[in-house]
């Protein structure tokens, strides 16, 4: 890899056994989209799915890319199946492969997700954002919470605001906390022998 940015999985082409699925590729052909630029713009994979195996080929800045990818099946607890990739490079179950001059997996290219890097607070907000998109309220996080939206039981939509309440207490407390530490922090006026350094709360 020429730069560590290379290594996390959000800056990869990437195709989704739910994409093609979703489409309706397992025995037919069309296109997905593996990659945005951010300004409406997608680089689209083809994608011809022979029931057992999906041919994938795109057409990219070092050339053409065509593999041929096992799909594989494992039963769901409340019944149907569900459907993976399996890596052309080791063989394991995927739901997700990555493109590059091939096509592999996340471990096969020894890429992380940028999420493992984020602070605490990062990730405490992410969380709540999330929540607050799947029950449909907005963005805001100190906002008041809509009424279950339209297929999700009561029983879910409390558990959910019980999550989001207990979280969103750690997550201020974690703001606090961390305020506290900057203001009480040592400053250079005390690297000096015999002067006190001030504790943290």
């Amino acid at each position: 890899m020429s730069s560590s940015i290379q290594k996390f999985t959000d800056n990869q082409m990437q195709l989704g056994i739910k994409q093609a699925v979703d489409a309706g590729l397992l025995n037919g052909g069309g296109y997905v989209p593996i990659a945005d630029n951010g300004n409406g713009l997608s680089l689209r994979a083809h994608v011809r799915g022979h029931g057992r195996y999906l041919t994938i080929s795109i057409s990219c800045g070092w050339g053409n890319v065509v593999q041929d990818i096992v799909i594989a099946e494992t039963p769901c607890n409340f019944g149907g199946t569900r459907k993976w990739f399996l890596c052309p490079d080791c063989g394991r179950r995927c739901g997700v492969l990555y493109i590059k001059k091939n096509i592999a997996c996340r471990t096969c290219f020894d890429l992380t997700y940028a999420c493992q890097y984020e602070p605490a607070r990062g990730r405490m907000r992410r969380k709540l954002l999330n929540i607050r998109k799947v029950i449909g309220a907005g963005m805001e996080l100190g906002n008041p919470f809509n009424l279950p939206p339209r297929g999700m039981s009561v029983k879910h939509w409390e558990a959910l605001i019980t999550d989001y309440v207990d979280l969103r207490k750690k997550y201020y407390r974690e703001c606090e906390n961390s305020r506290a530490w900057r203001n009480n922090a040592p400053k250079a006026q005390h690297w000096k022998l015999g002067t006190p350094i001030p504790k943290s709360n």
